[in-house]
């Protein structure tokens, strides 16, 4: 049975005809067989064996309501951030943070300045607070425009959104340009930082992106995750460190009382304990990705110098094409998802046995259509 309501009016406008994109759908040709997934940025490893002990002893208090504010995992991040504990927040990943960032600072018809490439979940949040965009584009190499973003901020502007390193580029900004946007950002408008990829930028040896916005005197939350490099996407938990108590306070409020699962702080705790196996987690994507730019070279294939756990390449060709071509192979990979990007396909790194066939049918498929 299905219900048709033929008029929508009872809907804001900016949540009138919008369709629905399931990016963990399995397809009917799928269904039944062995899927290699390098599409969606996951740590292709399991959760460290403590994690898994740990979410098998806290599940016995699931009948429990969990206590959204992590009590025992807060003053852990504080330590470890050099942070006030009120200042810290989380959120059901740090994509629902996302949203509801945008929602406590922008209103509709109110500017938020982005980058023109940027995950693409970020447009579903602009639409969500109606908000007017300005996209700065990207520099040639794919790379956020610090100057741009900052000339781009007007007189309506609340919100600034960056992003390093950055999805789908895999880039990061320098420390000299984290400073710049943190200090030359105007003081009336909201600083974002998204630092989802944050533990593979110190691995590559680039900067720390909070201790430097610390310093800020404007406004400014900077989120992170635990879904790439400690192997929790399923988890479901990020966080954000904000520059006041009030800021924390307004995103609790949009983000709802218990937002957290029962287990996912137990679990995160005991992430935590086990830097050995988030070390192996780093270094083994280090090895498969140095495969892949490695392989990429021998091929004479352009790629965005990513250093997190996924990369763009340029193919040359439609990258529509490449995508069906390898996922009627088995091998599930994606696109950055922009015209800019029309030639560019993204794929994240895999076991090595993953890296193997990717790279193996990757030659095939471009061959095949090149013919």
């Amino acid at each position: 049975m299905s219900f048709d309501h033929k008029i929508s009016e009872y809907l804001r406008e900016n949540y009138r005809g919008v369709g629905f994109w399931n990016p963990t759908k399995i397809f009917s040709h799928e269904i039944g067989k062995q899927i290699i997934r390098m599409d969606l940025n996951e740590c292709p490893h399991p959760p460290s064996p403590r994690v898994l002990e740990a979410i098998q002893l806290a599940a016995i208090e699931l009948n429990r309501y969990p206590d959204g504010t992590c009590p025992q995992l807060t003053p852990r991040l504080a330590v470890a951030n050099d942070v006030p504990e009120e200042t810290i927040c989380f959120g059901a990943g740090s994509t629902q943070l996302l949203t509801a960032i945008a929602e406590i600072s922008v209103g509709p018809g109110e500017n938020i300045v982005s980058p023109e490439i940027v995950w693409r979940r970020f447009q579903g949040v602009y639409q969500v607070v109606s908000a007017d965009v300005t996209s700065v584009p990207n520099k040639e190499d794919g790379a956020i425009d610090v100057k741009g973003m900052i000339g781009a901020i007007g007189n309506n502007t609340k919100l600034s959104i960056i992003l390093t390193p950055n999805n789908p580029t895999g880039l990061m900004l320098s420390e000299n340009e984290i400073k710049e946007v943190c200090y030359q950002t105007p003081e009336n408008v909201l600083l974002f930082i998204d630092e989802a990829y944050h533990e593979f930028a110190l691995h590559a040896g680039g900067a720390n992106a909070l201790e430097i916005v610390k310093n800020r005197k404007g406004p400014w939350i900077l989120t992170r995750t635990f879904s790439k490099a400690y192997a929790l996407a399923g988890l479901r938990l990020g966080y954000a460190i904000c520059s006041s108590e009030e800021t924390v306070n307004a995103l609790r409020l949009t983000t709802s009382t218990f937002n957290v699962n029962g287990i996912a702080e137990a679990a995160v705790m005991a992430a935590l304990d086990d830097a050995e196996y988030t070390k192996f987690i780093l270094d083994d994507n280090e090895r498969e990705m140095n495969r892949i730019k490695a392989k990429c070279k021998k091929l004479g294939l352009h790629y965005m110098d990513s250093v997190t756990n996924f990369i763009s390449i340029d193919v040359g060709i439609p990258n529509g094409e490449v995508v069906k071509a390898m996922r009627d192979r088995g091998i599930r990979i994606s696109t950055p998802g922009y015209e800019s990007n029309g030639t560019f396909i993204r794929v994240s790194t895999g076991l090595s046995d993953d890296t193997t066939a990717f790279l193996v049918a990757l030659e095939e498929v471009l061959q095949e259509l090149a013919s």
